[in-house]
């Protein structure tokens, strides 16, 4: 269940305790960016296992750097060279008409303001928002103590919640059945509640004394809305706030960070004790103020869109009410090239490369008070860097020198091992190389290239996919990039099996690297489903299994490099930008046999997907989009 898989992934969250490991980040100067994002950035990177991963202090280390990114002293060049005609306009500005301290007259894409002018064709590519979040909360009543044992949907406390009021409830996690003084499984607080069509739900956990999550859910146990307290007074607090379409009934769970529940329909299935202690839960449903702004976008344009002031959650949705993109108190914009001209070093930032000439909502909401809104438009890089040369990557099979730096490790010069020292690990011949090459190369070019030309949208892809054995290796001149497929974990010194030097909506930089480690990959059956040998069987088509696999993280960490991030890897639509940490099998095209190299291998491409639940995005991703757009031919 949904519930169980985000939880368990989120089991790394508590950051009081233990050390930064091999391959952390240094806080630095900046003290936004915390020491204990440690290991491979989870954002970019696709690790064989998420277990342990600290989602929340990767999320507050992308904070540091974007804000760091923002006080750079070229970003304004930056501008200006990928703006229309080289030149930075001045932004349009743009005061709220909804007057301040008033609700309800831009809370919907019907009723949104027209931001006139803004776009690659008008007045300017920028325009700066200033607008006010009404106070709409209800009063707060406080509730009595929480009753045990309600560790599970079917014994939620009822709130008596029904719309439209707000109220406080103290509780301790701990003191149920299951919890240290139980059977040990973990205690856990379920409450329901029901709100009405177009409410918001928020579950606040200002107050509480131990580090714990408050999730909201569907009746089924689906996330659709997490918030966390570290339980000290020097960290901040998220709130979880989910607008509900329909209204209907609706489930908090609050659970301590590192403990999870297997299943919610059973208070007895957590994963033992965790954290426990005193948490206080303000929990409401009621109209909260949400400023709607209408911009509109032609094919290809690439929005990026930054939030800051007294607001938190910032989002990009399209005339049918859908979102595309939207985020809380995440700002990943530090992982940006320098050459990107996109805004971030808010509250919340967000990139869309549009999908249609059509007009777009952006949305602003969660918080009280005065906010800022920076929006951008460009047109992807491609068409506007002055070169006519066709995009080229050159897939470096060979051994490539790498500095770890550039993906997030200790930099410095380290070699990584050949292609070839892994053969044998598959049951493969030195002989077989060549295939195998020839095998990856095809595969990594039917994905980002042919398939692209055919349903991605843009007439004017420029794509060339280059086998590094057969070919001279151009990496270093303008317009190529380089994938290298070899190395360890122990070379790189980050615990991956491939990740990416930048995330970049519009492709602005076409020079970057990623890297593809084939110690995972080649690891024995037994150690998990990131190894290849997990689906090798003895009439397995090794070369043409082993292949089809490298090639498609190949295309997942590329795929990165012009701009998409992780989508699902846990539902039904099987994506090449799946997340890593489960699902390899789908990532890998095994078919539903989970056997790879046999006649019901599937072929997996780049889809619209909804994004990774354990990162910073919810919504939902046209992977093929981003990459039509990023592969785009001078204009």
């Amino acid at each position: 269940m949904r519930c169980r898989r985000l939880l368990a992934a989120s089991a790394g969250l508590a950051v009081f305790v233990g050390a930064p490991v091999a391959g952390s980040i240094s806080a630095g100067a900046d003290p936004g960016i915390t020491p204990l994002a440690s290991g491979a950035d989870p954002f970019r990177g696709l690790l064989a296992s998420t277990a342990g991963v600290d989602y929340a202090a990767w999320k507050q280390h992308a904070l540091g750097l974007a804000r760091a990114r923002a006080q750079r002293a070229d970003l304004v060049g930056v501008k200006a060279a990928q703006s229309p005609g080289g030149r930075l306009a001045p932004p349009l500005s743009h005061t709220e008409l909804e007057p301040p301290g008033s609700a309800g007259a831009n809370e919907t894409y019907a009723t949104g303001e027209t931001i006139t002018g803004f776009g690659v064709s008008g007045t300017s590519n920028r325009a700066v928002v200033s607008g006010h979040l009404a106070d709409t909360r209800p009063a707060v009543r406080p509730s009595l103590r929480v009753p045990e044992d309600n560790g599970s949907i079917p014994r939620a406390t009822d709130t008596g919640l029904r719309g439209g009021a707000a109220i406080r409830l103290p509780g301790l996690i701990g003191d149920g059945p299951h919890g240290s003084k139980g059977d040990g499984s973990g205690d856990f607080d379920w409450f329901r509640l029901s709100a009405r069509a177009g409410e918001t739900i928020t579950a606040d956990l200002t107050g509480s004394r131990v580090p714990s999550f408050a999730m909201i859910t569907d009746a089924r146990g689906n996330v659709l809305s997490v918030g966390m307290s570290f339980g000290a007074d020097n960290f901040p607090v998220t709130t979880a706030r989910f607008l509900t379409a329909k209204g209907g009934t609706f489930f908090v769970l609050i659970e301590g960070m590192s403990s999870w529940q297997n299943d919610p329909f059973d208070s007895g299935s957590g994963s033992g004790v965790g954290e426990e202690g005193r948490y206080l839960l303000t929990l409401g449903s009621y109209t909260a103020d949400r400023d709607t702004y209408l911009v509109r976008l032609a094919k290809g344009d690439v929005l990026g869109a930054s939030l800051s002031g007294a607001a938190h959650t910032l989002g990009v949705q399209q005339s049918n009410l859908s979102y595309m993109t939207k985020t809380t108190d995440a700002d990943l914009s530090g992982s940006y090239p320098p050459s990107s001209p996109l805004p971030g070093g808010g509250n919340a930032a967000v990139a869309y490369v549009a999908e249609r000439d059509a007009v777009y909502a952006v949305t602003v909401e969660n918080g009280v008070g005065r906010y800022d809104l920076d929006l951008e438009v460009y047109r992807p890089g491609p068409e506007t860097d002055g070169s006519a040369a066709v995009q080229t990557v050159v897939l470096d099979f060979d051994g490539a020198t790498v500095d770890p730096g550039k993906f997030g490790g200790t930099p410095g010069a380290v070699k990584a091992s050949p292609l070839s020292a892994f053969l044998s690990k598959w049951g493969l011949k030195a002989s077989d190389l060549p295939a195998l090459t020839d095998k990856i190369t095809q595969t990594v070019t039917e994905n980002l290239r042919d398939d692209v030309i055919a349903r991605g949208g843009n007439p004017r892809v420029a794509l060339k996919i280059v086998n590094g054995q057969r070919a001279a290796d151009t990496f270093g001149q303008p317009n190529v990039a380089k994938a290298v497929v070899g190395g360890t974990v122990a070379q790189l010194g980050l615990d991956t099996v491939g990740i990416s030097e930048f995330i970049d909506p519009g492709n602005f930089s076409q020079e970057d690297q990623a890297i593809i480690l084939l110690d995972h990959l080649s690891s024995p059956a037994i150690d998990g489903d990131a190894s290849l040998n997990t689906y090798l069987k003895p009439g397995s088509n090794r070369v043409a299994f082993v292949g089809t696999a490298i090639g498609n993280v190949v295309s997942h960490e590329i795929g990165h490099l012009i701009g998409n991030y992780h989508t699902d890897n846990n539902n039904q639509t099987t994506s090449l930008m799946d997340a890593g940490g489960a699902g390899f099998w789908r990532l890998f095209g095994t078919g539903p046999d989970q056997i790879g190299g046999n006649a019901d291998d599937t072929d997996t491409d780049l889809v619209t997907d909804r994004f990774m639940p354990d990162e910073p995005f919810l919504g939902f991703e046209n992977t093929l989009n981003v990459a039509a757009w990023g592969f785009s031919a001078r204009r």
